[in-house]
């Protein structure tokens, strides 16, 4: 036997005083006791080798848990309980095999039908089982072509309601901008309605740094929605400020010029009058 029923409830009701080296015992020889499909044999060392017990203590539980759960009979010790399964095992493997020979499992006998309770092989097979108003209505005539159709109308308002196609995989994955990609008519028409102050030559150039940028980029480069990210750039594009340049030459460059010898002579006039710091 490969398999056996094991009750919880009641192994647990009957083995709950013993030791954990006892259960262990106990569990160890039903399960040779189901595998061999029979009794245990009458030879002590053998058992204990059986069960795995080495220390004395061990060998010392499985007489104790022999004489509890077993009985000895013409030299072997049988449990009552797995006696029974092993029975009951074996008379359904002898009628599987017996109706193996005759060519399988034999029919089980149809159920008198209530409108032909004298051949009960017309039984409608839909009916076998079912409650008496159940049956009632199951047996009533099927209806037939010939039949009064119902309205189309009638039959549309009870339908189900039609299933939502799921969406395509495909359409739920964004895509990188193309490497072609130019400004559309329609993305510049609306930059220049939404963004008027970047003017006409802003807007061509935002579509540069957009284009560039989302080529370039190799983190969140796929979009759903192009046109929608389009719409988020030109919103967020700054427009350059007119900032008044420098003058082209600076005041400390238009001073007149001195030439050399008009430098000297003041110095010599300094140094003449005892001035230590020139004064131009």
């Amino acid at each position: 036997m490969n398999y056996y029923s094991h009750n919880i409830g009641d192994y647990a009701q009957a083995t709950m005083h013993l030791s954990l080296i006892e259960d262990a015992i106990y569990t160890r020889l039903l399960r040779r006791y189901y595998a061999e499909e029979q009794p245990i044999a009458d030879d002590l060392p053998k058992v204990c080798r059986w069960v795995g017990a080495r220390t004395p203590e061990e060998c010392e539980a499985v007489p104790v848990i022999l004489a509890e759960f077993f009985d000895l009979v013409d030299g072997a010790w049988h449990n009552k309980r797995a006696d029974e399964e092993i029975a009951k095992y074996r008379a359904k493997a002898a009628q599987a095999a017996e109706n193996g020979k005759k060519g399988g499992r034999p029919k089980t006998k149809a159920e008198p039908s209530p409108q032909n309770p004298e051949n009960p092989d017309k039984t409608n097979p839909v009916n076998y089982g079912l409650p008496e108003k159940s049956r009632s209505k199951a047996n009533q005539e099927p209806r037939t072509n010939n039949q009064e159709p119902q309205s189309q109308t009638l039959c549309a308002a009870n339908a189900a309601p039609p299933r939502a196609e799921p969406e395509p995989e495909q359409a739920k994955r964004g895509k990188r901008l193309p490497k072609n990609w130019s400004l559309p008519d329609d993305w510049f028409d609306w930059a220049m309605s939404e963004r008027p102050e970047l003017g006409e030559a802003g807007v061509r150039r935002e579509a540069e740094k957009f284009a560039d940028h989302w080529h370039a980029a190799t983190k969140n480069a796929a979009k759903l929605d192009w046109q929608a990210t389009w719409r988020n750039w030109v919103r967020n594009a700054r427009a350059e400020r007119n900032v008044s340049q420098f003058p082209a030459k600076s005041r400390f460059n238009n001073l007149p010029k001195i030439n050399a010898a008009e430098l000297n002579a003041r110095a010599d006039e300094n140094k003449r009058l005892g001035v230590v710091r020139a004064n131009f």
